[in-house]
């Protein structure tokens, strides 16, 4: 069984941005150069093979490396070798606290099927990581996924506060607002969410969701045409601005996304018959245009 995506948000191997601010407040700056970055690099170009090979190297020249242990682990857990993975991460955890290890070890516990362990291991993350929001928040989604509401609720407040700005909690709780009908409240959160930072794509799309649930058109066409810029290749977010444009009467915008969708996956009978639904519409109204006019005519000869 997959890790959940949404619960593989916090997986991100450590950049390079990301290793300066944590050399800050550890054992000095990191190196511009050598087995670690070119690991990173190869990992953003989805190279995993390649990664793992240069992590280890790095690991060979400085077994100490916890950054190097941690982007190999999470390299490891991308392929499925969770054995690998859990060892490395409770290595790290042998010598220091590091939440986003216990957040991971969870995660694999939740692939696994143990989701008794996956929630006891978050948490001890959030106990031992009282500053750090995303243990709280993490364990909420679990909590949700659980129908345990109430509780879900708890750690999303818990989390927002340790961080007012938290934008992943943010897009959490107003879900889960929205989810027991509590509609302001969920669409204020989806907001918060969607304006701290850079939103991604599924704040978006769930604000923009909702908002077309409210007939609230052109606000949910912003929101998945930004969605849409973020994950281009992603043909449902077309379909899903083309059925917006087609209910709001913009024919010309809703073929156009149409037509980009069927480029990027064309196996969607709905959106065959969508545009075949539109040309024949288009094809009566003119039709209709030239009768009107030809009657006119007449009358004007008429007269």
């Amino acid at each position: 069984m997959k890790t959940n995506k949404n619960f593989r948000t916090l997986l991100t191997p450590l950049t390079f941005a990301a290793l300066l601010w944590l050399a800050a407040c550890a054992n000095g700056p990191a190196p511009e150069t050598g087995h670690y970055n070119r690991g990173v690099a190869l990992y953003d170009d989805g190279k995993l093979a390649g990664a793992i090979d240069e992590y280890k190297l790095a690991l060979r020249q400085n077994p100490k490396d916890t950054f190097a242990k941690y982007n190999l682990a999470v390299a490891y857990q991308d392929r499925e070798k969770y054995g690998e993975a859990m060892r490395l991460y409770r290595e790290i955890l042998s010598t220091t606290e590091d939440a986003r290890s216990r957040i991971n070890i969870a995660a694999i516990h939740y692939a696994e099927g143990a989701e008794d362990k996956a929630i006891e291991e978050l948490r001890t993350a959030v106990k031992k990581n009282s500053d750090d929001p995303n243990p709280a928040s993490v364990l909420g989604e679990y909590l949700e996924r659980k129908s345990e509401l109430k509780e879900a609720r708890s750690y999303y407040d818990q989390a927002l506060a340790r961080d007012a700005k938290h934008a992943p909690t943010y897009f959490r709780s107003g879900r889960l607002h929205l989810k027991q009908n509590h509609r302001r409240k969920g669409m204020e959160h989806l907001y918060k969410a969607v304006d701290l930072g850079d939103p991604k794509p599924e704040y978006l799309e769930a604000l923009g969701a909702e908002l077309a649930a409210q007939d609230k058109t052109a606000r949910a066409i912003h929101m998945y045409e930004r969605a849409s810029t973020l994950e281009p290749d992603r043909a449902d977010i077309f379909t899903r601005l083309g059925d917006l444009y087609k209910k709001d009467h913009y024919y010309k915008k809703a073929v156009a996304r149409y037509w980009t969708a069927i480029s990027i996956q064309d196996d969607n009978p709905a959106v065959h018959r969508h545009l075949k639904e539109i040309f024949e519409n288009l094809l009566d109204a003119e039709e209709d245009w030239l009768k009107h006019s030809k009657e006119k005519g007449a009358i004007a000869k008429a007269q």
